[in-house]
């Protein structure tokens, strides 16, 4: 199982910042339990997303807002004519995902990665879309409103 969080470079484009495995670890005074943290916010709500290229979509969550969802993505090219590629988004959630089964192809403006069951992603709001392996994919998800970046 590997953790993927993404951010953006010093260019401005979206980008994984780390890169690790995932190993949990005993807790001390509790017998048969181990853990590691995967990601966690110091504020509520949590931070606004860094500045972004791509098109805005609006997911309509409101800041500090949770929605946790299911979702199954198609095979890549299995789509009805005419319809849309994966196209570069960003938006005003931070999104935790675990790949549940299949592979899908996390699409970043400075390199993809494949992600296989188990892998899980922190994406806070950055430019991103996604390209689901021959046998389709599904994730779980769950986003969290954020305010919109301060305009300077």
């Amino acid at each position: 199982m590997r953790k993927l969080i993404t951010g953006i470079d010093t260019e401005g484009r979206s980008c994984v910042v780390e890169e690790s495995e995932v190993v949990t670890a005993p807790v001390e005074g509790i017998p048969g339990f181990a853990m590691q943290s995967l990601y966690r916010t110091e504020e509520s709500p949590p931070p606004a997303r860094p500045p972004a290229l791509a098109d805005f979509v609006d997911v309509q969550l409101a800041p500090g807002l949770v929605r946790w969802a299911v979702i199954d993505h198609a095979p890549y090219g299995s789509h009805l004519e005419g319809s849309t590629p994966a196209t570069l988004h960003h938006t005003d959630t931070l999104n935790l995902v675990i790949v549940q089964s299949g592979t899908i192809e996390l699409l970043l403006q400075a390199g993809n990665r494949t992600l296989e069951p188990g892998d899980c992603v922190v994406m806070p709001g950055i430019d991103h879309a996604y390209r689901a392996g021959a046998e389709g994919c599904r994730l779980v998800a769950i986003s969290v409103g954020t305010p919109p970046p301060t305009v300077t």
